[in-house]
């Protein structure tokens, strides 16, 4: 779209090669080695269900209860033969997870409680005071398998437990290393955006954004059965503030678009068929898809009618222009800004 304008009518780069960038600076302790370490061996856990003992917040247990409203009467929702239930989750009524704390499985628990007001599962209970006997069933009780030797080969390439926890930090670090240098280069691209002047905008392309921004709204609203005057109200905004605000964002979106499509012109950045093809087949890859078919089954439309709809094209772009700036400002050579 933007290869049809004379780019440096509509907005001015800022002197980018004076911006000023930053290293990750990644720290991995032992702690968070210990960390990830017992994530892991939480998640190869055994569960065994419990019949003995006393449960507590944080328990997972089943239970049956029966509830009584004042008039001898139960409702829907109010009875079961068997719920599983995090003790401490909220999921219940006020005082209902908290009266269970330290009964004994096996053992039924009355609980007087009031459901709250006003309650929007069954706005007829608001406030009614409510009896339940509940009864503790068992409570699930999670085994780690130990880490040593033993859990180290079963489950990796390694033979000892110091070999395991070595490729844990590289992992940790590498993770944590790309996290932060993504946000840095994210931060660098909105300040490249920031600091461009825009002397006008490409009407048309600020209308054709602005349409797709008001029908996605409008369609949004439509499907969930509400109304438009309602989701102003709801937005606590007039159609006036409404249609000012999605213009500015259609506007910034613009803005973006002419950074990126002015940067490459510049820098003389572009994405080659053959490097869009290799992502797309990478894409592909990793995504565990064995075929273009398989991906089309999944979610109907070809690689290429996904990448096109996504515009994958314009994304690869701006890593690369973004990778050749931090490059650069880093004092790194970048191979893609000599291509």
């Amino acid at each position: 779209i933007y290869s049809d304008y004379e780019l440096t009518e509509y907005i001015k780069l800022p002197d980018y090669n004076s911006f000023t960038t930053e290293e990750p600076d990644v720290v991995i302790d032992d702690d968070d080695i210990d960390e990830e370490i017992q994530s892991r061996l939480d998640a190869a856990a055994t569960t065994e269900e419990v019949t003995e003992g006393t449960v507590d917040k944080g328990d997972t247990v089943t239970i049956s209860f029966v509830g009584t409203l004042a008039d001898g009467t139960t409702e829907d929702g109010m009875t079961s033969e068997a719920t599983q239930l995090e003790l401490g989750s909220g999921r219940m009524i006020d005082g209902f997870e908290e009266g269970l704390y330290g009964a004994t499985i096996g053992e039924t628990v009355t609980l007087d409680l009031q459901f709250p007001d006003p309650y929007t599962s069954n706005e007829e209970l608001s406030g009614q005071d409510v009896t339940f006997e509940v009864t503790v069933i068992s409570k699930s009780v999670k085994h780690p398998p130990a880490f040593d030797e033993e859990f180290v080969q079963a489950n990796s390439d390694y033979e000892t437990t110091e070999e395991y926890r070595n490729a844990v930090a590289e992992e940790l670090y590498e993770t944590e290393y790309n996290n932060q240098l993504a946000n840095i280069k994210q931060d660098l691209y909105m300040q490249l955006v920031e600091e461009t002047e825009v002397l006008k905008y490409p009407e048309k392309e600020v209308d054709d954004y602005y349409e797709e921004l008001d029908d996605y709204y409008h369609n949004g609203v439509e499907s969930t059965g509400s109304d438009w005057d309602s989701f102003l109200e709801s937005e606590e905004m007039t159609q006036e503030e409404y249609e000012e605000q999605i213009r500015l964002y259609a506007e910034e979106y613009v803005k973006q678009e002419m950074v990126i499509y002015l940067f490459s012109q510049v820098e003389n950045v572009v994405i080659t068929d053959e490097e869009y093809e290799q992502f797309l087949a990478d894409s592909l890859a990793s995504s565990g898809f064995e075929s273009d078919e398989d991906f089309e089954a999944y979610s109907g439309m070809t690689l290429d009618e996904y990448a096109e709809a996504m515009d994958l094209r314009r994304g690869m772009l701006l890593d690369k222009e973004i990778d050749m700036l931090y490059d650069r400002l880093m004092g790194e050579d970048s191979e893609e800004s000599e291509e």
